[in-house]
């Protein structure tokens, strides 16, 4: 004889239970807890900015050049010892080796989407269509149009995950500094989420060739680099070219066809590097090279990528550095 079933109202609390247990919400409980500890870090940033700022002026007449101490400004914001510290710790961890040692892991690949068309008929089919076929891509929409997520689950991939994190939030009507790190929240949403040994942090817009993933794969066993990247291939309408180089740099470093090790998501984007005057993705590779991680790079074109006409005004004129 079967159970008799419990009451309507107890039921549906066991299901709102279950759904507790095993939905988004320990991972949203993890973003909260790092934003909480970025906003600290922020916070002792900006008071030692304050009490720096009154000597500014006397260190200036003293013959003190105001780059130099920019630089300097910019290396305490970086967190270097503070993250050199977090990067021992990992290398020492029992995790670190199998990022290397599993003969097929798990890559995490993440993107972030205002709900561009060419998320599902563009980016997601490169991300699914990997030589390397174990991987998992989290979508995280930051303030995605309604139907975004029909449109990614029609897809028919159980490796696709769905975040929603609402309306989108912005701090600024900026148009340049919104270009330089508007998706950060959505970006920290999906690495907090990720699982795999390996994350990349893609683009809504931009796809992968075939060989991408299981290449860097290659690349990182090969060198042991913490941080592997490859050429990747600009197209702006009938103009193409490859822009990235050996070691990174400003100008000539791209995420898009790039993954580091699952243990370095305590790097994470920062809003602040929009204060620096400077990309979010340039931001996050300078505070690893400064920490000491290891890169290494591939001449293959591993991706393509196609700046949208909405970056441009905002790019034109607005930022301190340009295109070599």
């Amino acid at each position: 004889m079967s159970e008799p079933r419990p009451p309507w109202g107890i039921a549906r609390v066991r299901a709102a239970l279950r759904r507790r247990r095993h939905g988004p919400y320990p991972a949203l409980a993890r973003i909260e807890e790092q934003l909480g500890a970025l906003a600290g870090r922020l916070a002792e940033i900006e008071t030692r900015v304050v009490g720096i700022e009154p000597r500014l002026e006397g260190l200036a007449s003293m013959g003190v050049d105001r780059g130099d101490l920019a630089h300097a400004l910019r290396a305490l914001a970086a967190g270097e010892t503070e993250n050199r510290r977090w990067l021992a710790g990992l290398r020492e961890s029992a995790e670190y080796e199998r990022a290397w040692t599993e003969a097929r892991p798990l890559v995490s690949v993440t993107v972030a989407t205002l709900g561009r068309p060419e998320l599902t008929s563009r980016a997601l089919p490169s991300i699914l269509a990997q030589s390397h076929g174990k991987l998992e891509a989290i979508v995280a929409s930051d303030g995605a149009p309604p139907g975004t997520e029909a449109s990614v689950t029609g897809l028919g991939d159980e490796r696709l995950r769905y975040l929603d994190l609402g309306p989108r939030q912005t701090w600024t009507d900026d148009p340049a500094r919104l270009w330089m790190v508007g998706a950060t929240r959505a970006r920290n949403a999906a690495v907090a989420a990720a699982r795999g040994s390996w994350i990349v942090e893609f683009d809504d817009d931009d796809a992968m060739r075939p060989e991408c993933l299981e290449s860097l794969l290659e690349l990182a066993r090969d060198s042991r680099a913490e941080a592997v990247y490859g050429q990747v291939r600009a197209h702006r309408g009938d103009e193409e070219a490859d822009f990235c180089s050996f070691p990174p740099r400003l100008g000539r470093f791209s995420w898009a066809g790039g993954m580091y090790h699952g243990g370095l998501r305590f790097f994470g984007r920062e809003l602040l590097a929009a204060d620096l005057g400077l990309p979010g993705d340039w931001w996050l590779a300078e505070r690893m090279l400064r920490a000491g991680v290891r890169f290494a790079m591939s001449d293959d074109v591993l991706c393509d990528v196609y700046p949208s006409a909405r970056a441009a005004p905002a790019r034109e004129g607005r930022t301190p550095w340009g295109e070599p």
